[in-house]
């Protein structure tokens, strides 16, 4: 004879997956928004690099060399 698991055993494991598959989502949207802030931050360190040396170059930076 065949043992099946109990009606609340089945609830048990379905609530299981079903928080197993919610904490993964929630991780990869994590992952997701810290590397999305990394971007954002690296993208506003190279605009500040930029406009830094832009403004080396105006202020006559390049004229010593000639």
């Amino acid at each position: 004879m065949r043992h099946y698991p109990s009606v609340d055993q089945v609830k048990a494991d379905i609530l299981s997956v079903f928080k197993n598959i919610t904490e993964d989502e929630n991780e990869q949207k994590m992952r997701t928004e810290a590397e999305r802030h990394r971007r954002a931050r690296q993208t506003i360190e190279d605009l500040q690099e930029k406009k830094r040396l832009e403004q080396e170059l105006s202020n006559g930076w390049d004229l010593e060399l000639h």
